[in-house]
């Protein structure tokens, strides 16, 4: 069994969470990296078409395109539910990932969510809390195509269309608009076949039944270290979030060339449906992440923050490991309170120690595709020790409820003690091999407010620990 252990670290994710500098512009030249929960969240959808296992759209994007950034947000916690007022965020070309209570359940689905970006580029008003926001102009960026077609529509294009009333459902699509916000119809583009699905009552729009069944598609996904059939989105306004607007066709310039597509704006996201696109990429995604990126940290002037430190080369590296051990912090103490009560004949039981036991493998496969520096390359592989026994053991537990062989699982619960020590050791010593690249007050750091005030923003820190099972 699980002998009684305490993983108090409090002192060391103080240091991590201090780490805040000045970030590097998108389009540095490390790619950045990635947590367990953010690398499950894109591994899911976007593996298998980096890996060439499917064709459609990204619907993060190849690879993050800014490290981890600290982002004010009024409501955000730590790992002891205290309120801290910032949350750690990361942009991908489609969207931003974004974990506002640290001591959530990493392994519910909504742990990580991808923020509002499209409504509040749409609206300009930048939110900074559940109920604050920052009012900045609507993005005068086109939301599909080249970003220097002068013709297409843009974000700021969609505002007055939020208020308009839904298409009856059933109702083919054929109206368009422009640039300047001018709605007409083309009976032409009644050859599509594109119709009005579904009305979405809590915002009284209706879904072009393009994206309807995009967002209730089935393909190939990444889930548990192996590829599978499945549905794309658990639920199916995961990604999208809620319509705001009606389905428009426009023209839009796609590498210097006029296509027509289909323009649909939700609040997490933007859909286009190009008819003579390959099958599989007729639906696409735009490139939201980006265009909001641009906005918030350019044309709203807005100051991010990343983690300080004095070697530019770890920060790829603190992107994975930091927000990893929080991550798994907060996945062992559900996967504890499970275990110490054993039910293995019930059903329930047995789906959510299932999950927590992959989450618990997925550390291992996300920080073993982390890549650090030279200077933390010993350390990573100490850390790797712990997370590969946890790993191993996990397996050998589901194994062992697979086949009801008690000593299988006996065993892996003393391999995922053991990988537990492993951490704590690696982690004892984490601090004073940042300590030398830390420029860093280690209890706060002042910067440049999302609203322009300067502020010492609280650090995500508390104490990282498992409760104690006991033998």
């Amino acid at each position: 069994m699980l002998r009684s252990r305490r993983l108090a670290v409090t002192s060391i994710m103080v240091i991590i969470a201090a780490l805040l500098l000045p970030v590097l512009p998108v389009g540095a030249s490390q790619q950045p990296g990635l947590s367990v929960a953010f690398w499950r969240t894109w591994a899911r959808t976007d593996r298998p078409v980096a890996e060439g296992r499917a064709a459609r759209t990204w619907m993060w994007g190849p690879a993050p395109i800014s490290n981890v950034l600290f982002e004010e947000y009024d409501e955000a916690t730590d790992l002891s539910g205290d309120v801290v007022g910032v949350r750690w965020v990361q942009y991908f070309d489609k969207t931003r990932m974004e974990v506002t209570d640290d001591g959530a359940d990493p392994v519910n689905s909504w742990y990580v969510t991808n923020g509002l970006l499209a409504k509040e580029l749409i609206t300009g008003q930048l939110q900074l809390g559940h109920n604050r926001f920052f009012q900045g102009p609507p993005a005068q960026v086109p939301v599909a195509g080249d970003l220097n077609d002068p013709n297409a529509p843009t974000y700021a294009t969609f505002a007055p269309l939020m208020g308009y009333q839904p298409l009856p459902v059933g109702m083919t699509i054929i109206q368009t608009v422009d640039r300047n916000g001018t709605v007409g119809a083309d009976q032409a583009l009644a050859r599509f076949g594109v119709t009005a699905a579904v009305n979405v009552r809590e915002t009284n729009h209706t879904v072009a039944s393009v994206f309807w069944d995009f967002m209730n598609a089935r393909g190939t996904v990444y889930v548990d270290g192996t590829f599978r059939e499945d549905r794309l989105f658990e639920n199916p306004f995961y990604a999208t979030g809620l319509p705001l607007t009606e389905a428009y066709w426009t023209t839009v310039l796609v590498g210097g060339a006029p296509k027509r597509v289909l323009v649909q704006v939700f609040e997490r996201r933007v859909l286009t449906y190009t008819p003579d696109n390959p099958p599989g990429w007729r639906v696409e995604a735009g490139n939201v992440g980006l265009h909001y990126y641009q906005w918030r940290y350019g044309q709203l002037a807005q100051q991010p923050v990343t983690w300080d430190t004095g070697r530019p080369e770890d920060l790829p590296y603190l992107d994975a490991v930091a927000p990893t051990i929080v991550q798994l912090a907060a996945g062992l103490g559900p996967l504890d309170a499970l275990l110490v009560r054993p039910a293995p004949e019930n059903p329930s039981w047995r789906s959510e120690v299932e999950r927590r036991l992959i989450f618990l493998q997925d550390c291992a496969r996300a920080m073993r595709e982390a890549t650090p520096s030279p200077m933390l390359s010993g350390w990573h592989a100490q850390l790797m020790v712990g997370l590969e026994l946890l790993e191993v053991g996990a397996s050998k537990v589901r194994r062992g409820l697979d086949q009801r062989n008690v000593s299988l699982i006996l065993e892996g619960y003393q391999q995922m003690d053991e990988g537990r020590a492993a951490i704590l050791d690696a982690l004892r010593v984490f601090p004073t091999l940042l300590a030398a690249g830390t420029s860093s007050d280690p209890h706060g750091a002042a910067v440049s407010g999302e609203s322009g005030v300067t502020r010492t923003l609280p650090l995500r820190a508390g104490a990282w620990y498992a409760d104690p099972v006991q033998a």
